[in-house]
């Protein structure tokens, strides 16, 4: 091999090792202006690397036909220290809270698109132990297909549709450093499944659906699916069109929109045959009838929110309720390990044991935030939580305020943030209190 090839090959390795997260968690950037035309070695097409670098761009290929692959990775790295409201104790901690390299690219003149993530700092023994265990390094893995403009059906691995507002905004995107409390509560995340997502015009209106079936199981779905499958829909209505700049996609007002933008949206799931709390870490719980066959719960999941943003200024909110029902041929529970143990109690007993490892009730969020001309941002956040009288605990801190100040170095790619809150601990005499900082890098 010579050094010229030896080069070429040292230049692609380090691509990928240097690169960066996306943008947004449903719409890719495509930035090629500035291209370079250069051989790889002498049976390689001619590929195009971009000449001029800024932050956040990643590392971009095109080949000759169109074809295009984008290389890019993420890092933060966080600073938390919290007390009891009386300071009698104080703990701390350095993280990092997201490590994450993605690969994609778009083939077929952009018809198919496909996207794999990875998040280094996520490679932990779940809670789901056993012979029902997973890990979550792999975030998302799915191909799409784009048939018209506004058109998109995609396959596989994914952050889902079916969420509140701040699951379609990314962590690197976000306003706060944490999304919030209704988010832990309520939000999937990411499922393995087929998914639309559409744009349309009525009446000069516009409108987006989304329609989803997965497998109801969160990432552990990739490795078997114990109950049916999680059906759901959503739709958005923008009164004012489109958000400049991906603006829908992420919370402060970066564009500073000079017209009002809004969107409302409406959300509904049914998952037929739940094993965890909240469909994330499917096959913790698992029933069975008389004959052990496995017989689940149902699980459904109601919500509404909306985002608005205008000259720097936005607000975004969201309303969520859960709740669930319970077969009465329910007879006894399987461990981890697979042994069957039956119930010695009333019906009524078995169908609260049930509910008790659901997530069940409902809760709110509201934030606003203003970007000053200086780049410096601030932003105030309110959460309250409604847990059913029966019901996995979710509410342990039912009150929970937030404070943000965020110094945006590179937009979104460079950025500083400093946030405070106080937590109340429903029942308890003392609150809880947290401060945080944490650097965002996208290279």
């Amino acid at each position: 091999m010579n050094v010229t090839k030896l080069n070429h090959y040292l230049i692609v390795l380090l691509c990928f090792v240097f690169g960066a997260s996306t943008y947004a968690q449903d719409d890719d950037k495509d930035n090629y202006d500035n291209d370079e035309d250069i051989n790889l070695d002498s049976s390689s097409s001619i590929v195009r690397l971009k000449r001029n670098y800024n932050i956040g761009d990643g590392i971009n290929f095109i080949s000759e036909n169109g074809s295009s692959m984008n290389i890019t990775q993420s890092v933060q790295s966080l600073y938390l220290m919290n007390t009891s409201d009386d300071f009698e104790t104080m703990n701390s901690q350095f993280r990092i809270r997201r490590a994450r390299m993605k690969v994609s690219g778009n083939l077929f003149d952009k018809k198919l698109y496909y996207r794999i993530r990875l998040n280094f700092a996520s490679d932990y023994q779940s809670t789901t132990s056993g012979n029902r265990s997973f890990n979550n390094l792999l975030q998302d893995a799915y191909i799409e297909y784009r048939p018209a403009k506004g058109h998109r059906i995609n396959f596989g691995l994914r952050a889902d549709y079916l969420d509140s507002r701040e699951t379609r905004i990314e962590g690197e995107v976000l306003g706060f450093i944490e999304r919030s409390e209704l988010s832990s509560a309520f939000d999937a995340i990411f499922d393995y499944g087929i998914r639309y997502q559409g744009q349309f015009r009525i009446g000069g209106q516009l409108f987006k659906p989304y329609v989803s079936i997965t497998t109801g199981e969160g990432q552990s779905g990739l490795t078997k699916n114990y109950g049916g499958f999680k059906y759901g829909a959503r739709l958005d209505y923008l009164p004012f069109g489109s958000f400049s700049k991906l603006g829908e996609f992420y919370m402060e007002d970066l564009a500073r929109e000079k017209k009002p933008k809004l969107v409302l949206g409406a959300v509904y799931s049914y998952n037929d045959g739940q094993t965890s709390a909240k469909g994330t870490n499917g096959g913790r719980y698992l029933y069975g009838d008389a004959n052990q066959n496995i017989v689940l719960p149902d699980y459904q999941k109601f919500g509404v929110d909306y985002m608005f943003k205008y000259r720097g200024f936005y607000s975004l909110g969201s309303y969520f309720m859960t709740q669930a029902s319970v077969p009465n041929n329910i007879a006894g529970e399987f461990s981890l390990s697979g042994k069957f143990t039956p119930y010695t109690g009333t019906p009524e007993e078995a169908k609260n044991k049930v509910l008790s490892r659901l997530n069940l009730g409902s809760g709110f969020n509201v934030q606003a935030g203003y970007l000053l001309p200086s780049n410096w941002s601030f932003g105030v956040r309110y959460t309250q939580l409604y847990q059913d009288e029966v019901s996995n605990s979710f509410d342990t801190y039912d009150k929970n305020y937030s404070l943000v100040a965020t110094k945006y170095l590179a937009g979104h790619d460079l950025k500083i943030q400093t946030e405070i809150g106080k937590s109340n601990i429903k029942g308890g005499s003392n609150d809880y209190l947290y401060g945080q900082v944490m650097v965002t890098i996208q290279l």
